[in-house]
């Protein structure tokens, strides 16, 4: 069987780079949001092949060390969802104010509210253990922001004493 867009595999390796290539890149989201389309397509009409599996997030991909780095994370999970942000809206009901879709992946910060994240993160389908994983991020990452904010625990009051010396 010859394909019009050539080898199916030559296809697929080609835009899955260009898929991890934009998440590397800020500004990309759409053109990563297409070649993610085209690589399911590819899996499920051309090779006849059941892309969810392939396509989800391993739970050795969850891990994030600052704020920005899990904010990526949220934004790597609904990609590879397949979900667009008013999906997600329509499919949280009332748990997920569409405002709050948007500014879980678009602040930049850490999201304030945990069932926010939960519930984000399990519409896009991970599984309960990965759903438990993410929120051990957003905890421990919470847990240093609040610590940066608050400053060491032995910050006391001090005092200056001025010396004023005669002429």
């Amino acid at each position: 069987m010859t394909c019009p867009d050539g080898d199916p595999l030559d296809r697929l390796n080609r835009l899955w780079s260009q898929v991890l290539h934009g998440l590397s890149r800020p500004g990309r989201r759409a053109e990563v949001i297409a070649a993610y389309h085209e690589v399911k397509a590819v899996l499920e009409s051309e090779l006849g092949i059941d892309p969810r599996p392939l396509l989800a997030t391993s739970t050795a991909e969850l891990r994030a060390a600052t704020e920005a780095e899990f904010v990526e994370l949220l934004r790597t999970i609904q990609i590879r969802s397949g979900l667009t942000l008013p999906e997600v809206h329509r499919r949280a009901g009332g748990l997920l104010p569409r405002s709050q879709v948007y500014s879980l992946l678009k602040r930049g910060k850490l999201p304030t509210k945990p069932e926010q994240v939960r519930t984000f993160v399990t519409i896009c389908g991970l599984p309960e253990p990965q759903v438990a994983r993410v929120m051990e991020l957003w905890a421990t990452l919470r847990d240093q922001v609040e610590v940066a904010v608050s400053g060491p625990e032995d910050d006391r009051p001090f005092a200056i004493l001025i010396v004023r010396r005669s002429a």
